[in-house]
């Protein structure tokens, strides 16, 4: 368990982490970073623990997950930090911001404790106010629409403008499952319970949860996936990104490639497997991106692509890597990821002599975290390896956004910029 979890906003920084992975794509045309960095900024505007970034235009914007909560204006030329946003009677009181902000034009839009919150990105100032948002819901944007889960389980869609709603779909609460929305050519594609069997006799109603594609316009489903209710409880979307005319998604250690258009496999899931202390076992894969005719991403034991087209694995690299913070991204062939590649994966258990055999086997130690890297694709070297000191040591780094000739990373109470 890695730093990041031992405090006690653990539970919210692995909402932080679920919102921004979902968000994680490739930086086309982006020049990457290919030597060795240095620091060239760091903004500290007052507190540890940052939520996703995003980038709009030359300002990024970001909130702070614990402490004060808020959202912040950073001017990505100068590093100077350009405004700071604290609304005041959000849902749970305090505004914190646990997961990526939603681009609009001119208007970033996320939950702010528990509250849909517009805010202008030139002034830093609050252009509107939407419904309470449910727990762990993020934000999908598109031709002018906002659309996120509410707290009155309803999935809605907001003129991203003026806030003014468009439709509310009903969204059955059941379980937990974060809403990780993702809006691209008209359609929104989410995870929905469904009902199976209605309430009956003081019986409670059965569900089964499925990802759906949404008309963007109108709310109405188009597909939903799987077809029919197959196996226990359903698709729950940990991950997702879109890649041309496919959706990728990662849900209950599987990864899953689903057509945009008709909803069905593109290959069948995929069960992500790796070593641990000797057994081949089901792992869960985090920090999933876009590198071209791959998706990578990492389990506890390797850096894994997989064949787009195929769904095969194409390659793998083992090592150590923290799958609550994978940090990773991609630029020009370049991919950058937290973690130790190479390093001799960490025992499962950390303070036990493990036996095999009857024999005992020392456990390989767990390497510290905030250490992260940069990866040429095409022959997977190591190009450079970055690490900083902070007040707590071995913070991880925590997410990232490539821009060119550098990278923009959290870090222990700061936004760094890398170049």
């Amino acid at each position: 368990m890695t730093n990041r979890l031992k405090r006690g906003a653990a539970g919210l920084t692995m909402l932080a982490l679920g919102g921004a992975l979902a968000f994680a794509q490739s930086a086309p045309g982006i020049a990457p970073l290919r030597t060795a960095p240095t620091e060239k900024f760091t903004v500290n505007p007052g507190f540890r623990d940052w939520a996703p970034a995003v980038l709009a235009g030359t300002t990024i914007v970001a909130g702070n997950l614990t402490n004060r909560g808020g959202l912040f204006g950073v001017d990505a030329v100068t590093g100077t930090l350009k405004w700071t946003f604290r609304p005041i009677g959000t849902a749970s009181g305090n505004p914190f911001v646990a997961t990526a902000p939603a681009v609009s034009g001119g208007i970033a839009i996320v939950p702010m404790g528990n509250t849909l919150v517009a805010v202008t990105i030139a002034t830093g100032r609050e252009a509107w106010r939407g419904p309470a948002t449910a727990l762990q819901a993020a934000v999908a944007t598109d031709a002018g629409l906002a659309f996120v889960l509410g707290e009155d389980a309803k999935f809605h869609a907001l003129d991203a403008t003026t806030g003014r709603e468009k439709w509310a779909e009903p969204f059955p609460s059941r379980g937990a499952c974060a809403s990780i929305p993702v809006a691209r050519s008209g359609s929104v594609y989410v995870s929905r319970n469904v009902v199976v069997r209605a309430a009956e006799g003081g019986r409670a109603a059965d569900y089964f949860r499925h990802l759906v594609a949404l008309d963007a316009s109108t709310g109405q489903e188009r597909w939903r996936y799987p077809a029919a209710p197959a196996g226990n409880t359903g698709m729950c979307v940990d991950e997702a990104l879109v890649s041309g005319d496919t959706y990728f998604a990662v849900s209950d250690q599987k990864l899953y490639a689903i057509n945009l258009t008709n909803g069905r496999d593109v290959w069948p899931p995929i069960e992500v497997r790796g070593a641990i202390d000797g057994r081949d076992r089901v792992v869960g894969l985090a920090g999933l991106v876009d590198a071209g005719d791959v998706l990578v991403g990492v389990t506890p034991v390797s850096l894994i692509a997989f064949d787009k087209q195929s769904g095969r694995r194409a390659w793998e690299l083992p090592g150590q890597y923290r799958q609550n913070a994978p940090s990773t991204a991609v630029a020009g062939g370049v991919l950058y990821v937290q973690g130790h590649p190479g390093a001799k994966p960490a025992s499962e258990n950390q303070d036990r002599i493990v036996y095999q055999g009857g024999k005992p086997v020392e456990p390989v130690k767990a390497l510290p975290g905030g250490h992260l890297n940069a990866i040429d694709l095409a022959t997977r070297t190591v190009l450079w390896s970055f690490s900083r000191p902070t007040a707590e040591p071995n913070w991880s780094f925590g997410h990232v956004i490539a821009v060119n000739g550098g990278l923009w990373v959290d870090s222990y109470q700061a936004l760094v910029k890398l170049q």
